[in-house]
């Protein structure tokens, strides 16, 4: 089951750490990298497996019923109670919830890209805020962040990054970092995407002489979910 906290070990984080650090020597950014197992509850994804699994549950147990040998000694009714069928359906729904919410991967077909794509921004624009209001660096901050659940990367930024980084440049570098994602490399994905917004941000927001590094170059994990 995939878990962020579990996905780098003391090495892969200090690796990471130590290319943030170096990043920040060379522009007045602050520059923050965050991992999460997933961006989003998909809550309508898991009902509509719920349902699913009520619907199977119900028909499957009806069938049964129907085929079984009611003049053995282990027949069973061939039309089950009220209460039976109740909890069948609800024995169902929350079985296909369940199995739902342990694979992402059947999750993700009843998820449509727009509400998958509303989450991720969702989820890094609520780090990114809390990022700012604990810097008070006034030289611009820098989000990158990766969705494990939905093999999805993005980079967000406050009012001097954007300035700083066009959009073809941070979908440019967004690219790359999926590249590695996809060889389940998150590490190298997040070194090389560090080292790629320093040497734009360099340009364009020069470190100064005093570069004082505010916030603590730890990458944020987070599960299931910021």
């Amino acid at each position: 089951m995939i878990n962020a906290k579990k996905s780098l070990n003391t090495q892969q984080l200090k690796s990471i750490e130590d290319c943030i650090r170096e990043a920040e020597t060379k522009t007045g950014a602050e520059i923050v990298c965050a991992v999460a197992t997933e961006s989003g509850r998909y809550d309508r994804a898991e009902s509509i497996f719920g349902i699913f699994g009520a619907v199977i549950a119900l028909s499957g147990s009806n069938l049964l019923a129907r085929y079984m040998d009611n003049d053995g000694m282990w027949s069973v009714e061939a039309d089950f109670s009220l209460l039976v069928q109740v909890i069948l359906v609800v024995t169902g729904f929350l079985a296909g919830i369940l199995v739902s919410s342990l694979s992402k991967s059947l999750r993700a077909y009843a998820v449509s890209k727009s509400e998958v794509n509303a989450e991720i921004h969702r989820s890094a624009n609520l780090i990114l805020s809390d990022a700012i209001l604990a810097s008070p660096r006034s030289a611009g901050a820098v989000l990158l962040y990766i969705s494990l659940a939905e093999r999805r990367a993005t980079i967000l930024c406050d009012r001097l990054g954007k300035e700083a980084l066009d959009q073809d440049t941070l979908d440019s570098i967004c690219q790359s970092i999926l590249q590695n994602i996809k060889q389940e490399d998150i590490t190298t994905g997040l070194t090389s995407g560090v080292a790629q917004l320093a040497e734009h941000l360099s340009s364009r927001i020069p470190a100064p002489q005093e570069n004082l590094d505010e916030l603590e170059n730890h990458v944020l994990l987070f599960h299931p979910r910021p």
